[in-house]
């Protein structure tokens, strides 16, 4: 039996990825422009995304030739990453900000927003939940990708990413948002652990698209659990040192997802399996 790689956090280096520079706020972060290496990254991180999905649902059906969870929402996101001494992406996430309403979000194409019983149920938690949010004169944001390698499942490195991606969040003028994450692997309950609360009393359903129960989780970054509140505060100290790497200066644009053929087949070709939320 194969002997399994074990990481240590403190090894593990956050880097994030950017939409675009001008998107990016003066006050802080230490941003570059470099398209390839931005191409480079989404595509390790989708095809961590992609191993995730095949352990769930082995046709995996919507991935690319080979092997990516690609989406077009990557382009408007920015990505959290976590990656080991060698430079690989261990751990990602993603979080972008929703200026529109209900049907711009994720969880609206989610089976229990289509069901006949609790559809309407959905529209309502969330719409109430959007609503909160500009009443309080907050951005509202969409977390989702939440994707480890399974020597971090369940570890350190498992809540770290998830708090960076709330500490982004909030540098970034978001107080309030939603996510869908899986049951498994404790994916859910780790969430709701740092302070995630299911919307509207909406039940954990069933996805066929990802063949895994899922439960749909509204955050408010005034409600995270006090124990937390410490390492939060580090980690949004800490945003103003991480690498941020851009596709561009100004318009957003994301590659095709037969653009990225310029990547050596060894590393097109990489496999990685994930927990995919």
């Amino acid at each position: 039996m194969k002997k399994r790689t074990l990481f240590k956090p403190e090894k593990l280096q956050f880097r994030i990825l950017a939409p675009s520079l001008e998107q990016i706020p003066s006050s802080c972060f230490r941003a570059s422009v470099d398209p390839r290496l931005h191409s480079r990254l989404l595509f390790d991180l989708q095809l961590l995304r992609g191993n995730a999905l095949r352990e769930y649902y082995p046709l995996a059906a919507g991935l690319t030739q080979d092997g990516r969870h690609f989406q077009s929402t990557d382009a408007e996101s920015w990505h959290v990453l976590l990656e080991d001494e060698d430079g690989r992406v261990r751990a990602c996430s993603r979080y972008r900000h929703v200026d529109g309403g209900f049907n711009q979000l994720g969880a609206h194409e989610s089976s229990l927003a289509k069901s006949v019983t609790f559809g309407s149920a959905v529209r309502r938690a969330i719409e109430s939940h959007m609503r909160r949010a500009q009443a309080a004169n907050m951005h509202y944001g969409e977390a989702g990708g939440w994707v480890l390698c399974p020597e971090l499942r369940c570890s350190t490195a498992a809540i770290n990413i998830a708090l960076m991606t709330f500490a982004l969040a909030d540098r970034l003028g978001g107080g309030m948002g939603i996510t869908t994450a899986t049951t498994r692997h404790q994916s859910a309950s780790i969430l709701r652990r740092l302070g995630g609360h299911r919307l509207g009393g909406l039940p954990a359903y069933y996805d066929p698209k990802y063949g895994c129960v899922l439960e749909i989780l509204g955050f408010d970054m005034k409600a995270l659990r006090a124990q937390f509140a410490r390492k939060l505060d580090d980690l949004k100290g800490r945003l103003d040192s991480l690498p941020i790497v851009c596709q561009s200066a100004g318009e957003n644009r994301l590659p095709a997802a037969n653009e990225l053929a310029f990547l050596p087949q060894s590393h097109r070709m990489s496999s990685i399996s994930a927990v995919f939320n």
